[in-house]
């Protein structure tokens, strides 16, 4: 790999990263790096010779390009701050959150799997279901926002569920590799590895990448008592055809609120099967990579 080849690739992940206003280590810049033929210290050597060429700046151990602000390093040490407190709350959530029917794994998604959090985001969380009950957990969890929560999702935000049959993440893109490399176990940790093997395909985007290598949390894996005792209701053939209702009005609803998409691009912000579930409100994951795009094609890197 030449010098222009390897200083093109990290600025490609600095761009993406600037997108959130999130300076990147050492550490995280080696194992998000797109070539697999550089030991880390050699790695790490050529980021200390970019930063006094003035090809990248670095400050606290951070490093983001020349043209960014010098406060990004302040900034993420803030929200680092702030996501200690805000990682501590998804723990107790966790703690509510396994105890529902047929939930199996919960992972943390979005900022916090980052490390980070800002004062308007969400905590986002991946939840794995049993196998033919993911509309059931989904709608019992929903009912619990609606009622306990006043409908608030700012430290309850569950828009992505997956079977535990399935785990398998189909849309393969730079975007969903790039969470899928930064989530967090909070409950099961061996669901979780199970997770992440199925999605061994993130590695065609981070061949460097090591489960765990990113800044990881040990997630409690004992099933709850209560939940064993609450799915004594969920028993007989009546259950699965109740889950199988429970997706087809979903899809009804969505395609009422949401008139303005076509079924293809419904079907891709607001995933409906017998085995995912997935709302982005916003299509954020396509606005997130068309700004990624448009600062590649501004920097001649596309």
């Amino acid at each position: 790999m030449t010098d222009v080849e390897l200083k093109q690739h990290i600025v490609r992940i600095l761009l993406y990263y600037e997108i959130f206003d999130h300076p990147l280590t050492a550490k995280e810049l080696f194992y998000l790096f797109p070539r697999n033929s550089l030991k880390r210290s050699s790695f790490e050597d050529a980021l200390v010779t970019l930063s006094k060429r003035g090809t990248l700046s670095s400050s606290n151990g951070f490093y983001y390009l020349p043209h960014q602000s010098n406060e990004l390093t302040s900034l993420r040490l803030r929200r680092e701050k702030l996501a200690r407190h805000r990682f501590m709350i998804a723990r107790c959530m966790a703690h509510i959150i396994k105890r529902c029917p047929f939930v199996r794994g919960i992972f943390i998604s979005g900022d916090l799997s980052k490390g980070v959090a800002n004062p308007k985001s969400d905590i986002d969380y991946v939840i794995v279901t049993e196998q033919n009950r993911l509309w059931i957990c989904r709608t019992l969890l929903t009912l619990f926002k609606k009622i306990f929560l006043l409908n608030s999702k700012k430290y309850f935000c569950l828009n992505y569920y997956i079977d535990a049959k399935t785990l398998t993440v189909d849309d393969r893109n730079y975007y969903t590799a790039t969470e899928i490399a930064h989530l967090k176990p909070l409950y099961n940790h061996e669901l979780f590895l199970r997770f992440m093997n199925a999605n061994s395909w993130i590695r065609k985007y981070f061949p460097n990448y090591k489960g765990f290598a990113l800044k990881t949390h040990e997630g409690t894996s004992r099933r709850s008592y209560l939940q064993k005792l609450l799915e004594l209701a969920f028993r007989g053939n009546w259950v699965h055809q109740l889950d199988r209702y429970l997706m087809q009005t979903m899809q009804r609803i969505w395609k009422k609120r949401y008139p303005q998409y076509d079924d293809v691009t419904r079907e891709r912000i607001f995933r409906c099967s017998e085995h995912e579930s997935r709302a982005y409100v916003g299509n954020f994951s396509d606005k997130v990579l068309s700004m990624y795009q448009k600062k590649l094609n501004e920097h001649n890197l596309a």
